[in-house]
């Protein structure tokens, strides 16, 4: 039996069923050949080299359907094993474009977590600024007698070391002190002024909170998300930027070099010591057109994102997703294998393992022989996959043809090329 509640293994199923996408919770269960990348950034880095107040920033490149996001919550997972806050966000040329870091900030801080234990990540998490400073207070609580008393709050605040962005600073702080004191106006306008609105000219006199969340400031603001972390008792902060799939590719010549330089900034800024604790992932379906172009931005990136990332390298700054060390039939297999798990514990259905067997290499060989050159032939074989369990569930003793095989897989293979279009159009008009 699966140490998972049977509804979230369901969940799970749906999920991966309806769009191919992960969720983001029980990604254990049915993670292929991975392992040799998580193993590295946990020893080198979240255990390591991150605790000593360094930076680290990687690239990591997946085809679409590929296993960014995938990857980008097991190391989130992984973080929060290590005491980490993380913050995963997907960029996107409309809502959160890269070259406009003021937005950026706005929603690392709406997608900021606090470490969840293992039990909570089996189950939609939380997350955000107002969580994340509630619970900062209840672990406050929870180590501080006398934790009620207003001079035992505002002692603990003091000492507090300042962060870059004193307008920061303060305003954690005011948030804070405005939930122990159960001032619910006060509490939700320095919440308000954190995602980066506007709040009251007179709050921000009275607390000493001198600048709004913009592009001029937006690095000094994420420097000091960083500092604040760091100071109240996290060992770091984890950045996992994903790339929505064409991204900075689509953008005006003039939009994508800013957003190159800030690319360029953040890495360098990984190599100083503002960020302490920090580890940036930024995913990227291929970095080949993000970086083809010509003059001093490309250049300087193409340096910095030269080597690859590897066990005997892990400095390196490339994490190439498509090398796996494990060839693509086994790895259909063994993913077959594990969803079979799930879903069997889902619906409490046992398959036939003659039948599971034939529809599984069916399936494989189907998809491999028309579909491996295909960017997303991971995430059709999933789709087609989780169909095919249906069918077996619905018809027991009945394996599928492969007529039946072809067509599951042409009807999904239709509906990603439909739903790649439409994103296409809706980005660019």
């Amino acid at each position: 039996m699966l140490p998972i509640p049977k509804e979230y293994a369901k969940a799970i199923i749906n999920k991966l069923g309806s769009s191919g996408t992960p969720p983001e919770f029980g990604l254990e269960f049915f993670t292929i050949g991975l392992d040799k990348y998580l193993k590295v950034i946990e020893e080198e880095y979240l255990t390591s080299l991150l605790k000593f107040r360094l930076s680290s920033f990687k690239m990591v490149v997946g085809n679409y359907g590929g296993g960014k996001t995938h990857f980008l919550y097991l190391v989130r997972n992984l973080a929060f094993k290590n005491n980490y806050v993380c913050s995963y966000v997907a960029l996107s040329p409309v809502e959160c474009p890269f070259d406009k870091l003021e937005l950026v900030y706005r929603q690392v801080i709406l997608n900021l977590m606090p470490p969840l234990k293992e039990e909570d990540l089996l189950k939609p998490l939380p997350k955000g600024i107002d969580f994340f400073i509630k619970s900062w207070y209840y672990e406050f609580k929870n180590q501080t007698k006398e934790a009620d008393s207003p001079l035992v709050v505002n002692e603990y605040l003091k000492n507090l070391p300042a962060t870059e962005s004193s307008s920061f600073s303060n305003a954690v702080k005011a948030a804070f002190q405005a939930y122990a004191t159960n001032d619910e106006e006060g509490y939700a306008t320095f919440i308000q002024y954190l995602k980066g609105e506007e709040i009251p000219r007179e709050v921000k006199m009275r607390f000493r909170i001198s600048e709004k969340v913009e592009k001029t400031n937006a690095f000094r603001m994420i420097r000091s998300l960083a500092q604040w972390v760091v100071a109240i008792g996290y060992s770091g902060l984890i950045l996992l930027f994903d790339e929505a799939e064409r991204g900075i590719s689509i953008s005006s010549s003039k939009d994508k070099r800013r957003a190159l330089d800030n690319l360029r900034q953040i890495i360098d800024e990984c190599g100083n010591a503002r960020l302490p604790g920090v580890m940036v992932f930024y995913a990227v379906p291929n970095e080949e057109p993000l970086l083809d172009g010509t003059g001093g931005v490309y250049e300087a990136l193409k340096q910095r994102l030269r080597s690859s990332f590897t066990k005997t390298n892990p400095s390196g700054a490339r994490i190439n997703l498509e090398d796996l060390d494990v060839p693509p039939e086994v790895f259909l297999e063994r993913l077959g294998k594990k969803l079979a798990e799930i879903f069997s514990y889902a619906y409490s259905f046992s398959f036939s393992p003659a039948d599971l067997e034939k529809t599984l290499n069916l399936l494989i060989k189907n998809c491999l022989s028309s579909y491996l050159f295909d960017v997303s032939y991971r995430r059709l074989f999933i789709l087609a996959l989780i169909e095919a369990f249906y069918r077996l569930k619905e018809n027991p003793g009945k394996p599928l043809s492969e007529k039946e095989i072809k067509e599951i897989l042409h009807l999904h293979q239709k509906e990603l090329a439909e739903k790649e279009k439409e994103e296409v159009e809706k980005e660019e008009f």
